[in-house]
């Protein structure tokens, strides 16, 4: 009858846990370079108000040919706020005109009008402790455009309407229905509240 031979290889407590070591370690290494590192933005925007008080932080990245914007602002009051890309990165609470007035216009390459200007952004929600937080992608301009164009940042009293004014309506400005003048260009965005020039960080 033949005999069975069985060979038992153990373990010790040590060679386990450097075993287990190993494997930890690997696991780490991986998960860190799944990671990205998030650096400084491509150019930032320090908004202030009439009184030179700080209200927020825009920032823009180059993110897959597109421009990612990220607003965090506080101070402000609840509600939608106009918020444009201004084509004069001047801002002079103090105006003849009025607040940032100096600012211009919005930033509108094409000159077309209001609605398809590329400094038309989404209008800024505020929340009820007057803080807001938005992320929006476009493609009408980079970073380094508004930069070098030296723009400014803008967020207005009230909401933008886009000039959307359907034809039923007219304006005390004009006999004739449809937006007037000043929709077409502003949006009916009301005062400027903040503004901020739009720089590389």
């Amino acid at each position: 009858m033949g005999s069975l031979s069985i060979l038992l290889v153990a373990c010790s407590p040590e060679d386990s846990e450097e075993g287990t070591e190993s494997l930890d370690t690997q696991s780490n290494d991986e998960e860190d370079t799944g990671e990205e590192e998030t650096g400084a933005p491509d150019a930032v925007a320090e908004l202030h108000d009439e009184n030179d008080e700080p209200v927020g932080t825009v920032s823009f990245d180059e993110h897959d040919g597109n421009t990612m914007i990220t607003a965090e602002t506080e101070n402000l009051d609840p509600g939608f706020h106009g918020f444009h890309i201004h084509e004069e990165g001047v801002c002079e609470p103090d105006a003849k005109e009025g607040p940032f007035d100096t600012a211009e216009g919005h930033y509108a390459p094409e000159d077309n009008e209001h609605g398809e200007h590329a400094g038309d952004l989404p209008p800024l929600y505020v929340k009820e402790d007057g803080t807001a937080d938005m992320s929006v992608e476009v493609d009408n301009f980079t970073p380094d455009e508004l930069v070098e164009e030296e723009t400014a940042m803008i967020i207005h009293s009230d909401p933008d309407n886009f000039a959307h004014i359907p034809d039923r309506y007219t304006s005390d400005e004009q006999d004739e229905s449809g937006p007037d003048e000043e929709t077409l260009d502003t949006g009916d965005a009301g005062d400027r509240v903040a503004c901020a020039v739009i720089e590389a960080s």
